[in-house]
């Protein structure tokens, strides 16, 4: 009788423990379902919160952002529903244009190019065909090539100087001449010759007494080219 006492209070005692603690395990049990619908929604719940050795690379988007991985690729390509985007699948405004930047550099000289090919030298013109005979000159002084021009005279002026010229046609040249003179006074100096180009005859008078006036005449003696000379 004792015994059967003790068997039915040990009984009554284990189902009171049981019915006392019925409330933390449901709590425990409903703890647990919890973490794993948390992780279960992200379809594994084999992801860690903390760097591994095997999963050092923590997500930064996606449905796994917050997670360590194995691979930064599996970060990249999981996909998720556009639900889940924290912009809600929209663009945002785009920012205005940053500042242009300084100008770069000047760079540096590049080699200096390859030479160019040469031009062609042109060929050289045929020559001309000779022209005819000049008229042959004269090849001696004969009389009638010469003729003499006497100049207009010169009257000295006011301090006793007088020049006159004897000029020969246009194109002969003079071979000799000489000069003339009136009311030359003693003491008085002559100088003649040919022109620079020896165009016609040049004769000079200094005087030393100014108080009276002498007048000079240039003549030259001019050889005749042709066109032939008209007296």
């Amino acid at each position: 009788m004792f015994k059967l006492g003790a068997f039915t209070f040990g009984l009554l005692a284990s189902s009171l423990v049981m019915l006392a603690i019925m409330p933390f395990l449901n709590q425990n049990n409903s703890f647990s379902n919890v973490m794993a619908q948390e992780y279960d929604k992200y379809g594994d719940s084999s992801y860690s919160q903390y760097p591994t050795d095997d999963k050092k690379y923590e997500c930064r988007t996606g449905p796994f952002e917050g997670f360590f991985v194995s691979s930064v690729e599996f970060c990249k390509h999981v996909k998720f529903d556009k639900d889940d985007r924290k912009d809600n699948n929209r663009t945002g405004t785009q920012g205005p244009p940053g500042p242009a930047g300084p100008p770069g550099a000047t760079g540096a000289t590049g080699p200096a190019g390859p030479q160019g090919i040469q031009g062609l030298t042109g060929k050289q013109g045929i020559q001309g065909p000779i022209g005819p005979n000049g008229t042959q000159g004269p090849n001696q002084i004969v009389n009638s090539s010469l003729y003499l021009v006497t100049g207009e005279g010169e009257t000295t002026d006011f301090e006793g100087q007088a020049a006159d010229l004897a000029e020969c046609d246009q194109g002969d040249i003079a071979i000799s001449g000489s000069f003339a003179f009136v009311d030359i006074l003693p003491g008085s100096t002559v100088d003649d010759g040919p022109s620079f180009d020896f165009s016609g005859w040049l004769a000079q008078i200094s005087e030393e007494n100014l108080d009276e006036d002498s007048t000079i005449f240039a003549k030259a003696i001019c050889f005749d080219n042709p066109p032939a000379h008209i007296p």
